[in-house]
């Protein structure tokens, strides 16, 4: 086989390797790929951004640390993940400027790299809150901050496994042209399905599937007063999943056409670079449509998380098990209660809303010492007056 000076395939560099002549129709669809690119890595960058600095500055302006919030913790690694996608899309410039996909090179590499790493990632992502939101319905409790922190970087772990593994078993060439960007090459048919397709499907319909069960739950708690949902109505509770369930149908919509064209190529029914370009160009818009997504659904994960449950922990009470996480849980469902019987409901008038700091001093003994503590406590109440 020939090769040139740096030892690479000169059949690399020819047709259907590279792109030799871009055609008008590509080169406007790659500027538009390149410009959504753009836009999505502006508006995943200012939130990452807003995010990050309330999380330093959260006692400024909530009661609970931001990063404590796992609703909202989650979203930032969604958005995160996004931006790499972006990243890698946003090489699109490069081959409207050279008007010409040439690879295997070192800006091909990149491309493919940062394309597969932020399309697992955000995947796995759109799956783990579609299973946290369904984990808190169920249960009525979040995963311990050690816990959800190891399945943060698990997730992380996976993605980077599942990008790496291309070029550690495909070789240097793996990343090469792939119709009208550079990912993992055509003729490595079976990387593309077990590093890549096989977990967006499972994605896209196991999050359907870990909704579907969410739901039905909550439409159980709304007719049967037996299941009891503390914390918050059942109204309340339906408006915050609502919202996480957004970003899985955000997903899927945004991702399925690439997908399914993937997979449709690989049965041997070729579909036409216009296609691929719709595709690439819809699915480069999951960073600011998430954007602006949470933009709209910030205010309920905030709730949902902040102000209801609470975020300092402590010992166990009593003979039991439940933490002071759990304890500001139940706190609320009484106060709620108490409200309601007194006229208070959700309706229009004056609305009232007052969290409540408890310390409860504790003795312990050892020996002939006695060693006094204090647990921390907040319970949160809203009401409404007309």
């Amino acid at each position: 086989m020939a090769t040139n000076s740096d030892g690479i395939p000169s059949s690399y560099y020819e047709e259907p390797n590279s792109l030799i002549s871009m055609s008008k129709g590509t080169y406007n669809g790659l500027l538009a790929i390149g410009t959504l690119a753009t836009l999505s890595l502006l508006f995943t960058s200012a939130l990452l951004s807003f995010i990050t600095w309330r999380m330093i500055t959260w006692k400024s302006h909530y009661t609970s640390a931001v990063g404590r919030n796992q609703s909202v913790v989650l979203i930032y690694q969604l958005i995160l993940a996004d931006f790499i996608q972006s990243l890698g899309f946003l090489i699109s410039f490069h081959w409207v400027a050279e008007r010409q996909i040439i690879g295997p090179n070192g800006t091909c590499f990149a491309q493919g790299w940062l394309i597969q790493l932020g399309d697992v990632a955000s995947a796995f992502f759109v799956l783990a809150i579609a299973i946290h939101t369904t984990y808190q319905v169920i249960l009525s409790k979040s995963l311990s901050y050690k816990g959800f922190i190891c399945c943060i970087l698990g997730i992380w772990g996976l993605s980077v496994l599942l990008t790496s593994l291309a070029p550690i078993i495909g070789g240097r060439y793996v990343f090469m042209r792939a119709g009208v960007w550079c990912w993992i090459s055509s003729d490595k048919e079976g990387f593309r399905l077990s590093l890549h397709y096989i977990w967006i499907f499972i994605v896209e319909f196991g999050s359907i599937l870990v909704y579907a069960t969410g739901f039905y739950y909550l439409f159980r708690a709304k007719r049967s007063d037996a299941i009891m949902i503390p914390g918050r109505s059942i109204e309340g509770l339906r408006k915050a999943r609502t919202a996480m369930l957004a970003y899985a149908i955000i997903y899927t919509i945004l991702s399925l056409p690439l997908a399914a064209g993937r997979m449709a190529s690989m049965s041997n029914n070729e579909l036409s670079n216009e296609y691929y370009l719709f595709a690439g160009a819809l699915f480069t818009c999951s960073g600011w449509v998430d954007t602006i997504l949470y933009t709209i659904t910030r205010r309920a994960l905030l709730f949902d998380e902040l102000n209801v449950y609470g975020r300092r922990t402590g010992a166990n009470m009593g003979n039991g098990n439940m933490h002071g996480k759990d304890a500001g849980f139940q706190r609320q469902s009484s106060t709620d209660s108490i409200l309601a019987s007194n006229g208070f409901g959700p309706i229009g008038g004056i609305k009232m809303e007052r969290t409540v700091k408890v310390e409860l001093a504790d003795i312990e003994s050892t020996g002939g010492t006695s060693e006094r503590g204090a647990r921390e406590y907040y319970a949160t109440a809203e009401a409404f007056k007309p």
